[in-house]
């Protein structure tokens, strides 16, 4: 929980020598944290649930485009004649679970991702991952298949398809384990029986070299902007509590919208009366539209009608997308 605190440290993506000073400095807790994941997944319990189980996550700590693939991946199942439900730990919510996300659930309940699952399907917070496939199987004549959102290095549940998200250009940063690196677990581990890697973002040049020693099909998507705020003629403060908060700044941009202010809050952060007092303040004074993302919109409670926010979707070509919807009907009918 202590990750949430903070934004992404720039050493993790950057070769200098103090880099590399911060790196030796920090190693040693690297190798209590591999040995720790080790720990957990040698004695953990996996469950098999009677239903199949789509994991989409991530190797490196900080916003990949789970959220909006696991939305994509649910729209397409729907299409498919599926009846998937989002089954979610609620990072960030109080809320232990296993417990359906429903309209008077508030984030700091579920967590901001899970309300925003909700908008699209059943979601079901559950920080043990089998007690919630259990909770789901109490309603399998209304599912058949679970889509777990961030479960790659959860054990507690047996994953029938792996869908790892990477980010294009950031990649797995310096290859390294937290803290001295963004990796929740070494490279070799975090890509067994992976199915396919998604990456995300914009686009970079040596973005598929990476991982071809693995042999894993990659499948390259694309970020999807749509009803976007008629504001593009105003001059904005963009605001947002991300891991990579310059990703959201640079979408805008490419999108016509002209900034002339940001706030960078931490990832996962909880918005007070006083900080959205603030920025409505410092907006008025500069004359400034403002502007945030979907995931930290639904954290605001109030005065949301002065602050606009930008819809981000995920989507693969027509090629991709084809491929893509074949793969998934052979691993779940097999």
């Amino acid at each position: 929980m202590l990750l949430k605190m903070f934004r992404t440290p720039e050493f993790w993506y950057k070769k200098n020598i103090i880099s590399k000073l911060q790196i030796i400095l920090l190693y040693p807790f690297s190798i209590l944290w591999t040995l720790i994941d080790e720990f957990k997944r040698y004695f953990s319990k996996t469950y098999k649930s009677k239903l199949k189980v789509v994991c989409i996550g991530n190797l490196t700590v900080g916003g990949t485009g789970k959220t909006p693939f696991s939305i994509y991946t649910f729209k397409i199942l729907k299409n498919l004649g599926y009846n998937p439900v989002f089954l979610t730990r609620g990072y960030g919510g109080l809320k232990k679970g296993p417990i359906e996300v429903n309209n008077s659930h508030h984030f700091q309940d579920v967590g901001d991702e899970s309300i925003l699952l909700s908008k699209v399907g059943t979601t079901i917070v559950s920080r043990n991952r089998s007690l919630g496939a259990k909770f789901i199987e109490k309603h399998k004549d209304k599912f058949n298949i679970i889509i777990m959102d961030d479960g790659l290095q959860n054990y507690q549940l047996k994953q029938d398809i792996k869908f790892l998200l990477v980010d294009k250009k950031l990649k797995l940063g310096n290859g390294y384990c937290l803290p001295a690196g963004p990796l929740r677990q070494p490279i070799e581990r975090g890509l067994n029986d992976i199915d396919k890697i998604i990456l995300t973002g914009e686009s970079d040049k040596n973005e598929k070299d990476l991982f071809k020693y693995f042999n894993i099909p990659v499948i390259k998507s694309n970020i999807k902007t749509t009803n976007l705020p008629k504001i593009k003629k105003e001059k904005l403060l963009a605001f947002c509590g991300l891991a990579n908060p310059n990703k959201f700044f640079d979408t805008l941009k490419k999108n016509g919208y002209e900034i002339s202010s940001t706030k960078k809050f931490p990832d996962h952060y909880a918005y007070k009366r006083n900080d959205i007092n603030n920025l409505i303040f410092d907006a008025n004074d500069l004359n400034l539209k403002l502007i945030t993302t979907e995931k930290d919109y639904v954290k605001i409670s109030e005065n949301k009608d002065q602050i606009h926010f930008l819809p981000i979707e995920l989507e693969l070509c027509v090629k991709d997308k084809l491929n893509f919807e074949l793969f998934l009907q052979e691993k779940l009918n097999a």
